[in-house]
């Protein structure tokens, strides 16, 4: 936040000094060149502890690993 913070302050500073520059033009909204969002959005992130449908599978991660991954990394162990 801090440093979206800085910016907004800087291009406030940027845009007065724009109108300073221009003053005949009438600016009804004082804005920068940067606008951000900052609407609150919230995320789930869930966690499965137990799943009765679980079946373990060894190896299924590295069978599914992308082949380019495979070549680059062939001593790879998952931990």
């Amino acid at each position: 936040m801090n440093k979206i913070w800085a910016e907004h302050v800087e291009q406030t500073r940027l845009a007065e000094e724009k109108q300073a520059q221009n003053p005949i033009e009438t600016i009804s909204k004082l804005v920068g060149e940067k606008k951000y969002d900052l609407t609150v959005k919230t995320t789930y992130e869930y966690d499965v502890v137990e799943c009765k449908d679980f079946v373990e599978d060894q190896g299924c991660w590295v069978r599914n690993m992308p082949e380019e991954i495979k070549r680059l990394n062939p001593n790879f162990v998952p931990t």
